[in-house]
């Protein structure tokens, strides 16, 4: 059972990209995109129509969007279909497809782009994970990633941050030899409330993370895609700490120069991300920085925490997972499974779509459906009113479980969470509200979580586009259709704008002693609820 719901589990993380639509054009031809096919206006609505159908029978986010978040793929599609003519170019086509996929809003579900491409032919293709597609057509895949890296996006970046319900540009910046202070509020885009102007890009910007708080979409790149500078510019309306309104009216082709750098990051972590752990001797606290979700990683935890365990008093393990991309479950099992004093389990019920798509892609038949314990077309859990599903259950499927050669750990495990958490990483956030031993603490991602699966890999048939769908959502110990979305933490710590300021621009390394324990708020709720502060 463990192998199975592995697989069933582990899962890559790439948002997708906004794009703009090219100018007009009356004539196509191949020569327009070279290297691609070159559609006639039949073959263009058949990929479109196939576009849809895919989504349709794939993906269970779509219908979450419908009835949770009013946003309705199905409306966005029929209005875009309208798009295509006898006269659309191959470039205002493949925006049409873009803005399609954009309104599935998914992160799991994308254009592939050159780093996905390359997994797929090196790994995925050639390790028979992936079936299905004509691999002499993906170099057009490249050609396609291309073009929407070359004329999707405006070249501005503003560094703006959402925290607290607000947009704020992090770092100071000049624009035409006029200083702008660092932490201004963004009050207006194009003399429209910000808040208001986002939510309307469902088409352009993917993925508009949900604030639960104020019911409202957000996007810290909202401003990128060149679509949204038809004048030939973009109207910023900034409010300071002074109580100073600046207007900026910044050309499509223009970007700022910063007047403070960026000494951290703040977002996903990398490939390159190390782990890092310390000891803190006078709180007796073990912290541990959890990068990514390989599995590797979960191993070294175990081993640097075993000498100072062994050696000295642990009171508390801090398990900081900001910034973490996923990956495998098996990461945190591995070292969970040496410090938890009872086994994490739960009874998950996951859906897909009961589709014919679905029901090939998956080797389902009704009869093996019937004939399969774990699969049902009804389960004691909240769901969702749209579409027909069936429903895959592992009851008291265990996460994690102490194994015999465990450290025998008393204490709490706080994992520490940011916004920048996905897949696996949620994954972990959710297994804390199930005991008494672990405490999240932080931000909730703001995006769909729970336990999904590998994204379904599929292809345009006459374009040749490949692109990627999430078939899963996770229904587990739901109550309400509300609690679909799954990601929730215990302590709610937010950063201040300036507390963000302070992490980016300091040269104090924030992951160090120091920093820690005089300015993150996070790691500083650990401290209060150890009762050390």
């Amino acid at each position: 059972m463990k192998k199975i719901i592995t697989v069933l589990i582990v899962s890559c993380l790439c948002f997708s990209g906004a794009i703009a639509q090219s100018s007009s054009s009356t004539k196509r031809s191949a020569g327009l995109i070279e290297g691609v096919p070159s559609l006639s206006y039949r073959q263009m609505l058949q990929d479109f129509d196939s576009l849809v159908s895919y989504i349709k029978q794939v993906s269970p986010i779509i219908y979450f969007n419908d009835e949770l978040r009013g946003i309705s793929f199905f409306r966005h599609a029929t209005s875009l279909r309208k798009q295509i003519n006898p006269q659309t170019t191959m470039q205002q086509y493949l925006v049409i497809v873009k803005k399609t996929i954009n309104a599935a809003q998914d992160p799991h579900s994308h254009i592939m782009g050159k780093w996905h491409l390359d997994i797929l032919k090196n790994n995925w293709i050639r390790n028979g994970h992936v079936k299905h597609i004509d691999t002499a057509t993906i170099p057009y895949g490249y050609k396609y990633a291309q073009f929407y890296q070359e004329n999707y996006y405006a070249r501005l970046d503003l560094n703006l941050v959402y925290t607290s319900g607000e947009y704020y540009n992090l770092l100071p910046f000049s624009y035409h030899g006029v200083a702008y202070p660092a932490s201004m509020k963004l009050l207006r885009c194009q003399g429209e409330p910000v808040h208001r102007f986002v939510q309307k890009q469902v088409e352009l910007v993917s993925p508009l993370r949900w604030d639960r708080t104020h019911n409202r979409g957000y996007n810290e790149s909202f401003y990128q895609p060149a679509a949204l500078y038809r004048k030939g510019y973009l109207k910023l309306d900034f409010l300071d700490k002074e109580g100073k309104v600046h207007v900026i009216n910044i050309a499509k082709n223009d970007t700022v120069q910063f007047l403070r750098k960026a000494v951290n990051e703040f977002g996903y972590n990398g490939e390159t991300t190390p782990v890092i752990t310390h000891y803190f001797s006078k709180e007796k606290i073990f912290y541990a920085r959890l990068p990514m979700m390989v599995e590797a990683y979960g191993d070294s935890l175990s081993k640097r925490l075993e000498p100072v365990i062994t050696n000295d008093t642990v009171k508390a393990i801090v398990l900081d997972i900001r910034g973490n991309p996923g990956g495998s479950d098996n990461t945190y099992s591995r070292f969970l499974d040496k410090v938890i004093k009872e086994a994490l389990k739960q009874n998950v019920v996951v859906g897909r779509v009961y589709s014919p798509f679905n029901l090939n892609y998956f080797h389902l038949t009704n009869d093996s459906i019937k004939k399969n314990p774990a699969i049902s077309f009804k389960v004691d859990v909240a769901t969702l009113k749209k579409p027909d599903m069936y429903y895959i259950s592992y009851p008291d499927f265990t996460f994690a479980v102490p194994d015999l050669n465990s450290f025998s750990f008393d204490g709490r495990i706080y994992v520490l969470q940011d916004r920048y958490i996905y897949s696996s990483a949620s994954n972990l956030s959710n297994l804390a509200k199930l005991s008494s031993q672990l405490v999240s603490i932080g931000e909730t991602p703001d995006l769909v979580g729970g336990l999904q699966t590998n994204p379904s890999v599929l292809q345009l048939p006459h374009s040749k586009l490949i692109f990627r769908i999430e078939p899963q959502i996770d229904f587990t110990s739901c109550k309400t259709a509300a609690d679909i979305f799954q990601n929730n933490v215990e302590h709610p710590v937010n950063y201040s704008i300036d507390e963000l300021y302070l992490r980016v621009t300091t040269n104090e390394d924030i992951l160090g002693q120091s920093f820690l324990l005089k300015h993150d708020p996070m790691f500083g709720k650990v401290l209060e609820l150890e009762g050390l502060r």
